[in-house]
């Protein structure tokens, strides 16, 4: 799939880990194949969901390679590259691709705060060492700096950026985004990260989702991805509200409900449905309780079986 071509639910992969954080191989490659099958459109790898913080150069490589060698062409890889610096997030890109990747995205670095200037040059840097346009990751609540609408159409115009994932959760900033991109004739390819916002997101004109709820309902997502394309917006708010249904119950299992907690029940809850083989994350992700675990047990873990059998037996039946 060409980038000009890429859309859809594209999955921000959990990583499946052993009991020392390192890369369970067997367990990924069982995870991603259960993907593919559910019908998602690409892998997004190394991503926030799948701790690509903790990983060092090797291991973010050897999981593209993993991702790579699964995906064999039937769907897109998307590696996440981004670092504190420049040149650290080259290294991670070069090898990327060089793992197989088809298309590398870049958050924008963080620890230290950058002008517009110096995000600009970033992107810049990266896209001239693959030789081919980046997808932004948009999630300024994770850094210091973030890029700006003009920012975006304007590398975009340039040819460094071909898309971008917004994980900021903020309608206003992406519908201002899709606006000025089409006012100015530069198409901005844009993948709604925010779980709760993918219905509306994609009605506003989104090329697709990338909800780390694609690892537990990938099929739900294919099938309200499609009602969508459809232009059945009834049972494509009717799927979302069920979704909303789904993070309630996550929520309320947990004590803290926080991005790390939120890494740690995705984990449990596949290693529950057989699709991982472990729910070890990297230290110091929060760790879930036994009293955590058993509300995930008796509430989350059956509603996924049920919303998946739900929607595989819809598939095909979509209007």
């Amino acid at each position: 799939m060409a980038t000009h071509e890429l859309h859809g639910i594209i999955a921000p992969t959990v990583l499946p880990m052993d009991e020392n954080g390192c890369l369970a191989r067997k367990s990924l490659e069982r995870h991603l194949t259960g993907l593919i099958e559910a019908g998602i459109h690409g892998l997004w790898i190394n991503g926030t969901t799948g701790e690509f913080h903790a990983l060092d150069h090797h291991e973010r490589a050897l999981a593209v390679a993993v991702a790579a060698e699964v995906a064999d062409g039937r769907v897109p890889v998307i590696a996440h590259v981004g670092d504190a610096a420049t040149a650290v997030t080259v290294r991670h890109a070069r090898a990327a691709m060089a793992a197989g990747a088809d298309e590398v995205a870049v958050i924008a670095p963080y620890f230290a705060g950058y002008g517009k200037e110096e995000l600009r040059d970033h992107y810049r840097a990266v896209a001239a060492a693959v030789g081919v346009p980046v997808l932004a990751y948009h999630m300024p609540q994770l850094t210091r700096s973030a890029l700006t609408v003009d920012c975006v159409v304007e590398l975009t115009r340039e040819g460094v950026l071909c898309g971008i994932k917004d994980s900021a959760g903020d309608m206003s900033w992406l519908r201002q985004l899709l606006r000025r991109g089409a006012r100015q004739g530069v198409e901005v390819r844009c993948f709604a990260g925010g779980s709760s916002l993918t219905d509306v997101s994609l009605f506003a004109g989104v090329a697709g989702a990338t909800t780390s709820l694609a690892n537990v309902t990938p099929r739900l997502l294919v099938d309200l991805y499609e009602s969508a394309r459809a232009g059945n917006w009834q049972h494509a708010r009717s799927l979302q509200e069920m979704l909303e249904d789904l993070l309630d119950f996550m929520r309320e299992a947990r004590r803290e409900p926080t991005l790390a907690s939120l890494v740690a029940t995705f984990k449990f809850v596949l290693a529950a449905l057989g699709r991982i083989d472990e729910a070890h994350a990297a230290e110091p992700l929060a760790r879930l309780d036994d009293e955590e675990r058993g509300r995930l047990a008796a509430t989350v873990v059956p509603m996924v079986r049920e919303l998946e059998e739900a929607a595989r037996t819809r598939k095909g039946a979509w209007t």
